[in-house]
């Protein structure tokens, strides 16, 4: 009996502290929707530096699903957003790529070597996430435009 009592305890304490990745705050809410990628800009010795990137389209999902777009129709990667910590005052995400097409070793082709990024700017027409340094990009920010 004490068996069976235990085992249903420990059922239900599994089941009922399954995390959930819910959704964003209404503050963040605007970052649902089609982004067009501008540019990535980092930091190089002292010298910022701004270049383009291969990818011009990137699709969050209301149901926290992206997709990553190459010439607007090539589906280059796909998977789940992951909300690390959100505030009114801080958000910060992780890009968890189910699906790249190159390798699904090399996580997001979008934000380099890592995935988890850090809400900079949001408005309705401009998105602004900078990653945590990654090496040889220093905190780079990546800009997207609607």
């Amino acid at each position: 009996m004490k068996t069976t009592i235990i085992l249903i305890a420990l059922i239900l304490v599994t089941f009922s502290c399954k995390k959930e990745n819910g959704s964003f705050i209404s503050k963040y809410q605007a970052i649902y929707g089609t982004w067009k990628t501008q540019a990535i800009s980092y930091d190089s010795s002292g010298i910022k530096v701004t270049i383009s990137t291969r990818y011009d389209r990137l699709i969050i999902n209301g149901d926290l699903t992206y997709k990553v777009y190459r010439d607007s129709i090539n589906l280059i990667e796909n998977g789940t957003v992951k909300i690390i910590s959100q505030t009114n005052d801080n958000l910060e995400i992780y890009f968890d790529a189910k699906y790249p097409i190159y390798s699904s070793f090399a996580g997001s082709h979008l934000f380099v070597e890592t995935n988890s990024v850090k809400l900079i700017s949001l408005t309705s027409e401009l998105l602004i996430l900078k990653s945590f340094d990654i090496g040889y990009y220093h905190y780079p920010e990546f800009y997207f435009k609607r």
